[in-house]
C-alpha cells in the first residue's frame, strides 16, 4: 500500500538507496507516521525494537531511501515467516508524500527483487491497493503478475496521506514477481475455478502442472486447519494444511466462530498440491466463500488457493481501478463469483 506513481528506475539526487539498518528503525516508524498517522494496519512498524528484532532474526529485509540528513523517506520490506522461506512478501511500501512522483517505489522494489534473485528466493508476492493504479503500474512495469483480488481487505481505519482512498474497507490486488524457478509440482485445482487457476499459474511463470487427483487414494478423514485472527484487519485466515473429508464442516465451524466475534472478512487457504483440494474445494462455495486468488509457493513451497467470505463488505468494483487487461479480467471473474 501507499507507493508512488512512477514506473521507471531513477536515482533521486541527494537520496541514497540501501538496506535498512537497525539504526534506521526509528526513521521507518517516523516515515509511517508521516504517511498514515497511527492507522497503518501492521502495528509492528510503530515499534523500533520489534523492527530491529525482525532484522536480526532474518525475517525482515528492507530497502530504504535515505536523505543526506539521514531521514528515511521511502521503504519496501521483504518479510518471511521463516528466514529460509522460498517466497517473501514485498510489503510496507511507503513513500513520504514530499517524495512521491520521483520513481522511488520502483527503484526500491527493483533493488529488493535483485536481492531476492541473488539469495535464491523463488519470488515476491505483494498486495497493492486497488483504489488507485500507481503502485500497480510499478509492479506491472517490474514484471509482476496479478494473481488475485481481495475485496474489502484493507480496514477502513487506514488513512492515506495525500491519497483519497475513501472511508470504507478497500480492496487489494495480489501480485507475484518471479525471481527464480521454483520446483516442479502438481496443481490440483477445484473444478469450478480450474481454468482461472491454470491461467494464473501460466501467466506467473510457475513450474506447476495442472493435475488430476489420483483415483486410488482418497482424502484423509480429518482436515488439519490452522486459524489466525488479525485484530489489525478484523479478519480471520483459515489455513488448511491438509484437506480432509470434513473440510466443509470444519471450515463452517471456524467461519461461524469468527463471525460471532465480529470479523468483517474470513479467508480460507487451500493447498493446491493436495489432491483433496480438487475433490473437496468447491464445497466452500456452499458456505458463501468465493474466489480470491492464488499465492504461489506460500505454504512450504506449495501454491495456495484463497477463498474470501465477505460478511460486512459489499462487493463493489466501482472504486477499483486496475492497471492492466489481465487485472481487469481477474477482477471481473472475482466479482462474478462474489
Amino acid at each position: 500500500m501507499g507507493a508512488d506513481d512512477d514506473h521507471d528506475d531513477h536515482r533521486e539526487p541527494g537520496v541514497e538507496v540501501r538496506d535498512l539498518a537497525a539504526d534506521d528503525a526509528g526513521g521507518l516508524t517516523r516515515l509511517v507516521r508521516r504517511c498514515y498517522g497511527d492507522s497503518y494496519d501492521a502495528t509492528w512498524v510503530y515499534d523500533p525494537a520489534e523492527i530491529t528484532a525482525r532484522l536480526r532474526r532474518g525475517v525482515l529485509r528492507s530497502t530504504v531511501a535515505v536523505t543526506a540528513g539521514g531521514e528515511v523517506v521511502a521503504h519496501v520490506g521483504l518479510t518471511r515467516t521463516q528466514p529460509d522461506d522460498d517466497v517473501a512478501e514485498a510489503g510496507q511500501a511507503v513513500v513520504d508524500p514530499a517524495y512521491r512522483g520521483r520513481h522511488l517505489f520502483t527503484t526500491l522494489k527493483r533493488h529488493a527483487a535483485e536481492r531476492a534473485r541473488r539469495e535464491g528466493l523463488c519470488g515476491l508476492y505483494s498486495e497493492a491497493t486497488a483504489a488507485h493504479p500507481y503502485s500497480q503500474r510499478a509492479n506491472v512495469a517490474l514484471g509482476a503478475v496479478e494473481t488475485g483480488v481481495l475485496l474489502g481487505y484493507i480496514p477502513a481505519s487506514v488513512e492515506y496521506t495525500a491519497i483519497d482512498a475513501g472511508s470504507h474497507r478497500q480492496s487489494v490486488v495480489l501480485y507475484y514477481l518471479k525471481t527464480n524457478d521454483g520446483h516442479q509440482r502438481p496443481v490440483y485445482a477445484p473444478p469450478r475455478d480450474r481454468a482461472m487457476v491454470a491461467r494464473i499459474v501460466a501467466r506467473a511463470g510457475l513450474r506447476g502442472s495442472m493435475a488430476d487427483a489420483p483415483r486410488e487414494s482418497g482424502p484423509a478423514p480429518q482436515s488439519d486447519l490452522h486459524t489466525e485472527d488479525r485484530a489489525d484487519h478484523n479478519d480471520r485466515i483459515i489455513t488448511a494444511r491438509t484437506v480432509g473429508r470434513d473440510l466443509v464442516g470444519a471450515v463452517e465451524r471456524a467461519r461461524d466462530d469468527a463471525l460471532a466475534n465480529g470479523a468483517d472478512c474470513v479467508y480460507v487457504d487451500l493447498p493446491l498440491a493436495d489432491p483433496a483440494t480438487q475433490l473437496l474445494g468447491d464445497g466452500v462455495y456452499e458456505l458463501g466463500f468465493r474466489f480470491g486468488g492464488v499465492f504461489p509457493n506460500r505454504l512450504h513451497g506449495c501454491d495456495v488457493l484463497r477463498y474470501q467470505h465477505l460478511e460486512r463488505v459489499t462487493p463493489d468494483g466501482a472504486d477499483i481501478d486496475l492497471a492492466s487487461d489481465h487485472g481487469r479480467e481477474l477482477l471481473a471473474y472475482v466479482m462474478a463469483t462474489a
